[in-house]
């Protein structure tokens, strides 16, 4: 005997031999939407231009870049292949290490591929020699910073997600360049040694060392703990996410929650890696000249080799090459399971529901206050700098900075070529993001796709500036805002599709995929678009907008005088940090007021559902 259907167990559709019937469970209302099989051509079209900036300014150069470093350094290339597929297969051993097939195999490919990393590095540091092998050492350094991190926020995180308005502070560094926190942390850090009697040049090196640590850190431990924090409430406001992480069987707690913010990781990730491996401009502004060959980066070696006329070029290209390798080699670390994700991590659920809160603890509110307070001293060193003139304290500094052509006319720049570079990104990104969004995760083109997507976004500027800036110096385009806009534009595609593929990603199948994927017309597709991704696109826009706004190594390299952003023009006053120290703190602090308006007002309704899917509750 079996029981009559009610409204909870009655079957509405059904599909057969490959055939789906669906029965409407209420009246249908509205006029039909006209729709036909979207025209291959129409897609091709709107991918191409990102297909041709991404190609040209960055695949081709990359290119020519290994070429010249084979020309010049054969055996820096070949050290870094032996390396890398060293380091691939240690990494697929340790990831395959519970499949019982093929052990004795796997045991036999420990020694070969360990001796592969291991002779590859032995190799890579006699052909870059004393110098080079340390500044790649510091670099190594600093990506291992950047990993620990990432750890240390994402515990933090989970400490501290029941705070609110406590995380504001924390914030506000993202939004300001490296220039800018260089030219705070040199202030305080000067300060303090003079106050603690520092005089030995050892100790000096160790202290500006501390002075680029605190920097950095300043600067992205904010941004990513408060991006984790809202992943965690994303995952707790959704019921089916929640009861895997509290109550899933597979793994530990630590595990199950990786597995869950590991979209959110990755782009996270490949930001702070990229900024890890790049550490370039905090170097140039931060460190007195005297000592900048004692604490330098591999970016900031390789500048000089490239802007050293008695050099070979192709020397310089292969000096980046190991650059390229150790970058590309974390962001691949960072990306499993990645490419095949079938539904969107960075759009807010519908339906979610309130997490309930827990009243913090006194000793997590202390806690919070005092970081929160650390957080805002280097703005605060910037206000007293700026007030204390030459002449005393006043606004005489501020006064003329405000007042210097110079200054004004580089803050226009760097607006007219941020803003434009913002809008080239989110046009030529959305038709590449949607059409890849609709392919199906398992195919090869979309694996392939991810992939390649995410080596893109993190290819050090190194790896193909080079050639770019002398084909710019060869046409006369130097000294113009279009090379810097094309260029910014065709660095930041990569990681803009990533962003974007993942708001307009929906399990094949679906009611979700239906709508957005749908039979439709380029109007109703626009608005289907602009529903499920808008805060990607936001967030997409809002971050280009502040990169570019904040860059320093593009504009060093290809600009020229009709082009110099604001960076450049405090670079050349830091030259004379102790008597111009005024000027450029009320410089820096009037660099830094647009692009953290902007991240402070998109920060709830962009940011932070378009990264993680969450919202900042």
């Amino acid at each position: 005997m079996t029981e009559p259907p009610d409204a909870a167990t009655e079957r509405t559709d059904f599909d057969s031999h490959g055939l789906r019937l669906e029965i409407a469970t209420r009246r249908m209302r509205g006029p039909l939407v006209a729709g036909s099989h979207p025209r291959r051509w129409v897609g091709l079209v709107a991918g191409l231009p990102a297909t041709v900036l991404t190609v040209s300014l960055v695949v081709v150069p990359v290119v020519w870049t290994v070429v010249s470093a084979v020309r010049a350094r054969p055996l820096v290339v070949v050290s870094c292949a032996l390396v890398a597929v060293g380091a691939v297969g240690v990494t697929q051993l340790v990831r395959q290490r519970g499949d019982q097939r093929a052990t004795w195999l796997r045991w036999g490919l420990w020694p070969v591929l360990l001796g592969l990393v291991v002779a590859g590095l032995v190799v890579l540091g006699t052909a870059l020699g004393r110098d080079g092998s340390w500044a790649y050492v510091r670099t190594l350094v600093w990506v291992l910073f950047g990993v620990v991190l990432l750890v240390v926020a994402l515990g933090i995180a989970w400490w501290g997600r029941d705070s609110r308005w406590l995380w504001w502070p924390l914030i506000v560094p993202v939004g300001i360049s490296a220039v800018v926190s260089g030219v705070a942390f040199r202030l305080i850090f000067q300060y303090l040694g003079d106050r603690l009697g520092i005089e030995s040049v050892g100790v000096y090196r160790f202290w500006f060392a501390a002075m680029l640590g605190s920097a950095f850190l300043w600067t992205w431990f904010g941004f990513v703990t408060g991006l984790f924090r809202a992943g965690i409430r994303a995952i707790e406001s959704d019921p089916a996410r929640a009861r895997y992480l509290y109550r899933g069987e597979k793994g530990t707690l630590a595990q199950r929650l990786d597995a869950q913010l590991r979209p959110v990781m990755l782009i996270v990730g490949l930001a702070v890696g990229v900024a890890a491996a790049r550490v370039f401009d905090v170097v140039l502004i931060g460190v007195p000249g005297s000592m900048q060959y004692q604490v330098d980066s591999a970016t900031v070696h390789w500048w000089r080799l490239a802007v050293d006329s008695e050099i070979e070029a192709g020397v310089a290209a292969a000096y980046g090459l190991p650059l390229a390798v150790l970058v590309g080699f974390v962001a691949w670390l960072l990306q499993p399971d990645v490419r095949t994700q079938k539904t969107s991590w960075s759009v807010p659920r519908r339906h979610t529901v309130e997490v309930a809160r827990h009243p913090a603890k006194p000793l997590r509110v202390l806690v919070m206050l005092a970081v929160s307070g650390v957080a805002l001293l280097p703005i605060v060193a910037l206000i007293l700098a700026a007030l204390r003139d030459r002449n005393g304290w006043g606004f005489g500094a501020i006064t003329r900075m405000w007042r210097d052509p110079a200054l004004l006319r580089s803050l226009e720049t760097t607006a007219w070529v941020a803003g434009l570079a913002t809008v080239v990104v989110v046009a030529a990104g959305v038709p590449v993001a949607y059409r890849l969004a609709a392919l199906r995760p398992n195919r090869p083109a979309a694996n392939i796709a991810v992939v390649s997507l995410v080596v893109l976004s993190v290819l050090p500027v190194q790896s193909y500036l080079g050639p770019v800036n002398t084909f710019i110096d060869t046409y006369g385009l130097s000294g113009t805002r279009i090379p810097l806009i094309l260029l910014h534009a065709a660095a930041g595609l990569p990681i803009a599709i990533l962003v974007l593929r993942g708001a307009l990603l929906a399990a094949p199948g679906t009611p979700a995929a239906d709508a957005l994927h749908g039979l439709a017309g380029p109007g109703t597709i626009a608005r289907r678009v602009l529903t499920t991704a808008g805060p990607a696109l936001g967030a997409v826009a809002v971050l280009e907008f502040i990169q570019v706004w904040n860059d320093f190594v593009i504009g060093l390299l290809i600009s020229g005088a009709g082009a110099t952003p604001w960076s450049l023009l405090l670079w050349g006053e830091a030259r004379q940090f102790s008597e111009n120290s005024a000027q450029l703190a009320a410089g820096a602090l009037m660099s830094a007021i647009l692009p953290v308006a902007l991240l402070l007002a998109t920060w709830r309704r962009w940011l932070v559902p378009g990264l993680t899917g969450g919202v900042l509750r």
